[in-house]
């Protein structure tokens, strides 16, 4: 399902600044230094904030209720982000965990615009958002990121459950102060690949009635984790490490196991579907692992069958590789005594999302 999500950084009236002032959240802004941290309370400012809308119901894998996603901000003065990025550090904010709370997002402490004509900040972000968030320097898969390193990081992205999708925006450059309610667009582009799994039983051959019943459907031996350079033009994945399993389809108890039918689920609502890093599928013991029952009417034993195949060979006509941004639409055909059919195609994996912010 493609989500589009409209989050907007929004100028604030001096009346929302009052009310903020009056409940003792702390703003912060770039026109002054303390002791501290460099910035200081400030008044009467326009403060930069979040909200947001979607255009459907929130699912695991877009931008549910109660997730957040991690912004950094560049303040780079009077200079242009292209000349500035490779000496300018996340000054303004860093891995700044915005929540949204199914309404709205929201953060603290409240980050102000540049109120000196031309001055410019730069925005760049992730999703999901995490407080242990591993970040390197840029081209660099040792030296670790901080608040002091300059440019954008490089991110270290696991993939858990195969259901959390993992998105990176481009840079939104030299945004200035706006004026009331102007968004700074950033555009959010898929970082992973998406397998869709569509699943069917074949019984035009078989004279005696049966059911098939889907039992598991695992991806083996892939890549769990990999580093995303941010820094690249085109942005690529590089570093992979730990090999491990995705359990895409995996009912609790046989009850929940899923009747097949002997036609494909509709365009866009495989029965299963698990988000996985890019990568090469040569590996020979990256696999696809498929159970299932079958009953057959009149006999009182189930059968239970697993297959595993390389995923080499389900993938060959997509040259063995799962690409970024791409969606794999694996079609599955079952039969009781022939081996597993399947074939595959893909796509771009929806569209962008725009976000204004």
């Amino acid at each position: 399902m493609t989500v589009r999500r409209n989050i907007w950084i929004l100028a604030l009236a001096a009346a929302l600044t009052a009310l903020l002032a009056e409940a003792c959240s702390k703003a912060i802004g770039p026109n002054t230094e303390d002791e501290d941290d460099g910035w200081t309370n400030v008044g009467g400012d326009l403060p930069i904030s979040f909200s947001s809308s979607l255009d459907v119901p929130a699912t695991k894998g877009t931008l549910p209720a109660n997730s957040t996603f991690g912004v950094f901000a560049y303040y780079t003065k009077t200079t242009i982000w292209t000349s500035a990025r490779g000496s300018t550090v996340p000054n303004f904010m860093y891995n700044e965990d915005v929540t949204f709370d199914g309404t709205s997002y929201t953060y603290a402490p409240l980050k102000y615009w540049p109120n000196t004509p031309n001055e410019k900040v730069s925005f760049w972000a992730y999703y999901p958002y995490s407080a242990s968030v591993v970040l390197y320097k840029a081209n660099n898969s040792s030296t670790l990121y901080n608040n002091a390193t300059k440019n954008l990081p490089d991110i270290r992205f696991t993939v858990t459950d195969g259901q959390t999708d993992f998105m990176v925006s481009n840079v939104a450059s030299d945004k200035t102060k706006p004026a009331l309610d102007t968004p700074v667009e950033l555009t959010f582009n898929h970082a992973l690949s998406k397998i869709s799994f569509y699943v069917k039983k074949v019984d035009t051959a078989i004279p005696e009635k049966y059911t098939v019943k889907l039992k598991s459907i695992r991806l083996d031996g892939i890549y769990l984790t990999a580093i995303h350079k941010s820094t690249a033009n085109p942005t690529v994945w590089y570093s992979w490490a730990t090999r491990g399993n995705i359990p895409t389809f995996t009912p609790a108890t046989s009850s929940e196991y899923l009747t097949l039918t002997t036609s494909y689920p509709a365009d866009g609502s495989p029965q299963a579907v698990s988000m996985a890093i890019p990568q090469d599928l040569s590996y020979e013991y990256a696999m696809l692992h498929i159970e299932y029952t079958i009953d057959f009417e009149g006999l009182l034993n189930t059968r239970t069958m697993i297959t595993n195949i390389p995923l080499s060979t389900v993938f060959e006509d997509a040259s063995a590789l799962w690409q970024k941004g791409k969606e794999y639409r694996v079609n599955i055909s079952i039969t009781p005594d022939d081996p597993i059919e399947f074939s595959v195609t893909w796509s771009n994996w929806g569209t962008v999302h725009n976000i204004n912010c």
